[in-house]
């Protein structure tokens, strides 16, 4: 790996390693001598990843020269990029004990600590270093994460804001930044600070998406209206598809209630007999942190000739990196009278580019009219423009066992879907779906409206 490369790689938050200074008054530090070559084969084997191999060489090294500074560093460092927090601790403060206040062996103790979860002490050795080099880059960075990894939002703030001015062409400092801001509350301001991230960066796609995420928390109440028109083998209708409105409680919880009458436009049997089988419903949205979020939802649908039907759904979405999300979920629905249906789900949000990204996903379940095994398969490809509008296309395959003479068991459609703002409070919305099913072919154009009232 070259300095480039790892100037690259160290860029990145708390779960890399830290700095290339570190690493850099590692080698000034080291002596022209026999040690030379040990040395450089551990740094070799560390910064690739082989920390095991490494621990071997820089433990001989050890025992050898006990006072070899540089080398008691990187044996710290690997041993804490290696996972070994606890060890990595103790080496680093063993360092400290004969060199008090030696910079690198204070930046990194904090983040062995931070790594470990201990934010607290984390956050204390970070200031230890900073008081003795007030211009450390890798403990002002590690400082400011530790504070958003402990959701302190106000005193992350101030740090990423210096970062980001004396180290303007760094996104991963303004994409902090505005992390920080948001968790505060502060829509405006992260948004500013998530275009300037694109602005050094523009293909940098956690920064395009964090800003669309922006975006839309920067209304306390949203109101979406759709109306549309289905077509169901021979017969059609037109009507209301779905009424929905969302409160913004804080940047982490949101409520919503909604009204869904697309089964009664697109179902066959529905169309056929003009009748209604509408559905409230009522739920939470829950971002825990920056890692994790919940949508959780309960509902009640309504039959014209039978008992009502409830429902239930609920989605775990994982935030890993970049940009990069995994979904999981599922969705089930009682009723006295009926058998229950339910499917369950999986999906990734994959960006390919700042302004592209894959969603595949895969649904697995059971009606409750066959009471067989279905499954789908669906891929869509998401486009994100800089001004803000919004396009999905996809398309999907399925299979239901369904077992019937005359009647396919495989299914197969696509979709487009399009979200156009108009000005700050109003978006435009446009779906489009065909569906080859087992008992129907239907298509669907609806449209939408999207208000957006801030805060």
């Amino acid at each position: 790996m070259n300095f480039r490369n790892l100037l690259q790689v160290i860029s990145k938050p708390l779960s890399v390693k830290p700095g290339v200074i570190l690493l850099l008054s590692i080698l000034f530090l080291t002596g022209l001598n026999g040690q030379q070559e040990q040395f450089s084969r551990a740094q070799q084997l560390a910064l690739s990843g082989q920390h095991a191999e490494a621990e071997e060489v820089l433990r001989q090294l050890a025992s050898d020269h006990p006072d070899d500074l540089p080398a008691a560093l990187l044996r710290a460092h690997n041993l804490s990029w290696g996972g070994q927090y606890s060890r990595a601790i103790d080496a680093f403060n063993a360092i400290l004990q004969q060199h008090p206040g030696q910079v690198d062996a204070l930046t990194g103790l904090a983040y062995a600590y931070s790594w470990s979860g201990d934010g607290g002490r984390a956050i204390e050795a970070f200031q230890r270093a900073i008081e003795r080099a007030p211009d450390n880059t890798d403990a002002r960075k590690g400082l400011g994460y530790a504070y958003l990894a402990i959701q302190d939002a106000r005193s992350a703030i101030p740090v990423f804001e210096s970062l980001a001015r004396d180290h303007p062409e760094a996104a991963g400092f303004h994409i902090a930044l505005g992390k920080a801001r948001l968790m505060a509350g502060r829509t405006k301001a992260a948004q500013k600070s998530f275009g300037q991230a694109l602005m050094a960066d523009p293909s940098n796609a956690e920064a395009r998406q964090l800003l669309a995420t922006a975006r839309a928390q920067g209304a306390a109440l949203e109101l979406d209206a759709w109306g549309g028109y289905s077509k169901v083998e021979d017969d059609s209708r037109t009507g209301l598809r779905l009424l929905q409105a969302l409160y913004r409680i804080n940047n982490r919880y949101s409520v919503f209630a909604r009204f869904d009458n697309t089964l009664s436009l697109d179902n066959l049997d529905f169309v056929n007999r003009n009748a209604s089988a509408s559905s409230l419903w009522g739920g939470l949205l829950a971002g825990w942190n920056d890692r994790l979020a919940t949508r959780m939802e309960y509902g009640m649908r309504f039959f014209p000739e039978r008992n009502n039907q409830q429902q239930a759904r609920l989605e775990q979405v994982f935030y890993i990196r970049n940009g990069l999300s995994a979904r999981v979920g599922g969705w089930a629905a009682f009723s006295s009278d009926f058998p229950t249906e339910w499917y369950s789900y999986a999906g990734l949000y994959i960006p390919v580019t700042s302004f592209l990204a894959l969603e595949p996903s895969y649904y697995y379940g059971q009606d409750g009219f066959n009471s067989v095994n279905q499954q789908r398969a669906v891929l869509a490809a998401k486009l994100l423009l800089p001004q803000g509008p919004e396009f999905t296309l996809g398309g999907f395959v399925g299979k239901a066992a369904l077992g019937i003479e005359g009647v396919p068991d495989n299914i197969s459609g696509g979709y487009l879907l399009a979200l156009v703002p108009l000005n700050d409070w109003l978006s435009g919305q446009l779906a489009v779906n065909y569906e080859k099913g087992n008992f129907a072919t239907a298509a669907v154009v609806a449209a939408g409206l999207k208000l957006r009232f801030k805060k």
